[in-house]
């Protein structure tokens, strides 16, 4: 979809910059970006919201006074008139999100649709919502595909325990810099151990973090600087910019230069 078609009306659902990119009669998908540091007051929205986590951090508060801070792979659910306000993190926001009539759902989703916000940070449900982020992206996904697999997201989402898991030990050794047998090394664990185990904790691999850490840096400096992309690419952790071209394909299926357009829309909400 092209980038340029960002509607205020659109902006004003999310508090961000918004790009469409399905329609339905029932259900719409968007692309949100936020700036960094950008604080959102408490709102709600008139239909249930499916939101994909895709770059950055951000802390959401529930109007039950719940709270969680997102910087990684995750799925949060927010019925219709649910209140909450966020806090976005220093390097911004990208997130898919799906706003979706109920009735446009399978019997069998509708019947389990939660009265209260769901959050779901890392696991396999993150690793799931990969799948259903490319159904949404894709031009070619018709009515039917849509909703089915929508729904089959959902029924699975809503049936799982709302049990916390345990931020492991190890959790926050891993950097855009290091790779699983670095990490490995260094805790003396078994490296084949260690990335199973990260992988179904945080929902993507750790080289997929790695990499994701390196373009949140290269998306800040190329929406907030001049800066050849070159530079940007060495500066960012990248070999080249070749290499950068490639991470950002991977991660947003953008470009670096596609990106780099989309600073004057997070500008003006930084104002």
């Amino acid at each position: 979809m092209d980038d340029s078609k960002v509607t205020e009306a659109a902006a004003h659902t999310y508090e961000g910059a918004v790009v469409d990119h399905q329609r339905r009669s029932g259900a719409h998908v968007s692309r949100i970006m936020h700036p960094p540091g950008q604080r959102i007051a408490s709102h709600e929205h008139d239909w249930p919201v499916l939101t994909l986590y895709r770059l950055g951090s951000y802390r959401e508060l529930a109007d039950d006074g719940r709270s969680i801070k997102f910087d990684g792979p995750s799925v949060v659910f927010q019925p219709a008139g649910a209140a909450h306000a966020d806090e976005i993190g220093e390097h911004g926001l990208e997130t898919l999100a799906m706003t979706f009539d109920p009735a446009w759902l399978t019997a069998q989703a509708r019947e389990l649709l939660p009265a209260r916000t769901l959050w779901r940070p890392g696991g396999q449900m993150s690793i799931a919502a990969r799948a259903l982020a490319d159904v949404w992206l894709d031009a070619e996904s018709g009515d039917a595909r849509l909703r089915a697999a929508t729904s089959d997201f959902l029924a699975r989402l809503f049936s799982q325990r709302d049990d916390e898991r345990p931020t492991p030990a190890w959790a926050d050794r891993v950097s855009a810099e290091m790779n699983t047998e670095d990490v490995a090394r260094s805790l003396g664990l078994n490296a084949a151990w260690l990335a199973r185990a990260y992988r179904a904790w945080r929902g993507e691999g750790m080289a997929e973090t790695a990499r994701r850490l390196r373009v949140e840096r290269a998306a800040l400096s190329l929406r907030g600087s001049r800066d050849a992309l070159a530079d940007i690419a060495i500066a960012s952790g990248f070999c080249d910019q070749s290499h950068m071209n490639r991470a950002f394909r991977a991660v947003l299926g953008r470009t670096p230069l596609e990106v780099r357009r989309e600073a004057a829309l997070l500008t003006t909400l930084a104002a």
